[in-house]
């Protein structure tokens, strides 16, 4: 036990501006006065009979933060909850909404910073958000609220499915198409099996971590996959969860491949993925690639950021769109993704939530052409260097893996949305 009084210094480095260290009690006080990284120093401790010791410290002074990156997308008529979170604010904390006001159907209490209810048709809001906390600090954000039609929840069979992957089955590793072609099975790439994260009230589905070994593949050679079976028009749509902009291995997450036959021996007839290549601001617009056996007639980088003459900025009832931030995801919540073609006005279309951002007619003056010659797998996630079955060329580390999560994905051989 130390003989009283202890006296109590700091023996090397120094304390952030606006905070001392009291020398009789060892006390550290005060209000930070500017922001600083961590920081070492070294307290030094001597009690009355001449024993000592140090320890080192850091202190870091961080302004208080909304945690929130972005909203959940609310459904008409479904219950919409999300409450908003802090960070180095001190408690309690007072929220308030200002800009535009929630749309018909949400309700927002100031005191827990919850937003809920159950809204009433599509909009798309621009909110600021801000929290108050105990000290008088003032925090903001600015976030979008946006409504989608409720037939979005849930990707479903029908008569117009020509396959649908659910990743709701028993096992991780084994993927079968819901409609019931078991020659359509998806296996895992390499040696990652179960590995799926659950999606409170959607089911448990595949999380990628950015290498090729996370993958899934299919056949080759197969007439649904290769979308020769929709032979006057087809959807592509998928339900995706973006990661950050740098995936689990250190490297740039800027494009993302959801699924398709391309594989990067671009021997493959068609690849739906993410891209911000040509963004201003990091954010991932759905795209498109469709290539022939030869090579001769293809379609690449068919999206917004590459073909900006594409770009639709269309209005949704009850609210508006302001730019182009509205292109793309720049949030890692859920969204919805798809890509639509009709052989009649040979026009390609891309959704966002539901919404055409972009549509390009006749984009080299010439049709597609499905002749399919080529040696592709269908694959989810992984943009395969070649053929790959429990392992092969399942491209690790390579460029283009998906980084993220993949929902539910369908092919259909009609166009679902727009028309």
């Amino acid at each position: 036990m130390p003989t009283q009084p202890v006296a109590w210094q700091i023996a090397h480095g120094s304390l952030p501006k606006g905070v001392a260290l009291d020398t009789g009690d060892g006390t550290v006080r005060g209000v930070p006065s500017e922001l600083a990284d961590p920081t070492p120093v070294r307290i030094r401790a001597v009690d009355a009979a001449g024993h000592a010791d140090e320890h080192e410290f850091s202190l870091h002074v961080r302004r208080g933060e909304i945690r929130d990156a972005g909203l959940p997308l609310a459904f008409v008529g479904l219950d919409y909850r999300h409450q908003f979170e802090s960070r180095f604010l001190v408690e309690p904390v007072r929220w308030s909404l200002k800009g535009e006001p929630l749309p018909s159907g949400f309700s927002f209490d100031p005191r827990t910073g919850m937003i809920s209810g159950s809204p009433a048709a599509e909009s798309l809001v621009d909110l600021e958000v801000l929290a108050l906390d105990a000290r008088g600090q003032t925090v903001s954000k600015t976030l979008t609220l946006r409504t989608v039609s409720a037939a979005l929840r849930r990707i479903e069979p029908d008569e117009h499915t020509v396959v649908l992957y659910d990743w709701q089955g028993p096992s991780g590793k084994f993927f079968r198409d819901v409609m019931g072609d078991e020659s359509l099975t998806l296996t895992w790439t390499n040696m990652f099996g179960d590995i799926r994260y659950p999606r409170p009230g959607w089911g448990r589905y595949p999380v990628c971590e950015g290498g090729g070994e996370w993958g899934f593949v299919g056949p080759q050679h197969s007439e649904k996959l290769d979308l020769r079976t929709c032979g006057r028009q087809w959807t592509v749509e998928a339900w995706v969860r973006r990661g950050g902009p740098i995936n689990r291995y250190g490297q740039p997450f800027d494009f993302g491949h959801i699924c398709g036959t391309f594989d990067n021996t671009r021997r493959g007839v068609w690849e739906l993925y993410l891209a911000y290549d040509g963004s201003s601001d990091g954010a991932m617009a759905p795209g498109a690639h469709f290539v022939d056996a030869s090579g001769d007639q293809t379609w690449m980088d068919l999206h917004p950021w590459k073909r900006p003459e594409g770009t639709v900025l269309e209005r949704i009832p009850g609210g508006h769109i302001k730019d182009r931030r509205y292109l793309g995801i720049r949030d890692t919540q859920w969204h919805h993704v798809a890509w639509q073609y009709a052989f009649a006005e040979n026009e390609h279309q891309l959704f966002l939530d539901g919404m055409l951002i972009w549509r390009l007619a006749d984009p080299q003056g010439r049709r597609p052409v499905n002749t399919r010659q080529h040696d592709a797998q269908f694959s989810v996630a992984s943009r395969l260097n070649g053929y790959a079955r429990y392992g092969g060329h399942f491209n690790w580390l390579g460029w283009g893996n998906f980084f993220g999560q993949i929902g539910e994905i369908r092919i259909s051989n009609v166009r679902r949305y727009g028309n």
